[in-house]
């Protein structure tokens, strides 16, 4: 009986911890708490994957921008800067 409960405590620990590594990796929830840098030019970024990217293409001019990446040490970073946006700005 005490083997049984150990194993579901066990078990239930493993879930929560893949649970919460899940949602770090979930687009939707990635940088979130994570303070933005301004980028700067000549920053050197350490960029493994992209995890989010703000969406500009129906926006018109000079826009900013947060994109949300894995580095090459699995760190989550955020940093903002400038896009042209990709809606066409002559009506």
């Amino acid at each position: 009986m005490k083997t049984a409960a150990i194993a579901t405590l066990a078990l239930a620990a493993l879930a929560t911890s893949l649970i919460a590594q899940a949602g770090a990796k979930d687009p939707a929830k990635a940088g979130a708490g994570i303070p933005a840098v301004e980028y700067q030019y000549g920053m050197q970024l350490d960029v493994k994957k992209v995890l989010s990217l703000t969406d500009v293409s129906n926006v018109a001019g000079v826009v900013p921008v947060t994109m949300v990446y894995e580095d090459s040490q699995g760190r989550v970073q955020k940093v903002k800067y400038l896009e042209l946006g990709g809606a066409d700005d002559r009506s």
